[in-house]
């Protein structure tokens, strides 16, 4: 697993802590591990990452008992509401201008209006390829100069991707 991918998914967890702890569960962070303990009264489970081919969230002993189904499905809510931005991200909704075809659907938590700044591989043919998304900018310039100290020969562009909405609303502003 990439480390990119290791620290998205342990702030996707810690999201889902954080609301299990607003509602009364007593949420314990694992060492070294995407899992956390996770007790309220009687219920007690383990939530853990399982990777690839399950490659999803889940809540380990897997009994058949309501209460765990009812918590799974209220995480699984949770994640979709985080990887859209607070808000449900219908499959046929274009999200962001800078998205290719090529995009998988783990993309959508970096494909959010909340990361404007965007690290561009050129490549030829005038193809680009979206390397990672930041909140600063400068941050976006800091990743930009160790890329180009990793890899001196490609070229590496910080672009600010406007939301559809904030770009469509100055387009309306421009006078013709």
């Amino acid at each position: 697993m990439k480390h990119s991918e290791w620290i998205r998914l342990k702030a996707e967890g810690d999201k889902i802590v954080m609301v299990l702890r607003a509602e009364g569960y007593q949420c314990r962070k694992q060492t070294r591990r995407l899992s956390w303990n996770l007790c309220k009264a009687s219920i007690s489970y383990n939530l853990t990452w399982l990777a690839a081919p399950m490659s999803e969230w889940s809540l380990l002993p897997p009994d058949a008992t309501s209460e765990r189904e009812q918590l799974l499905s209220h995480i699984r809510s949770i994640v979709e509401t985080y990887r859209g931005g607070g808000r449900l991200i219908q499959p046929d909704e274009k999200v962001g201008s800078l998205v290719d075809s090529t995009s998988n659907s783990s993309d959508r938590f970096w494909l959010q209006e909340h990361y404007p700044w965007v690290i561009v591989r050129l490549l030829p043919n005038a193809q680009r390829y979206v390397v990672a998304r930041f909140y600063l900018r400068s941050e976006a310039e800091n990743h930009q100069r160790l890329l180009n100290r990793f890899m001196p020969t490609a070229e590496f562009e910080v672009v600010f991707d406007a939301p559809s909405a904030v770009a469509a609303d100055r387009q309306s502003e421009i006078p013709v």
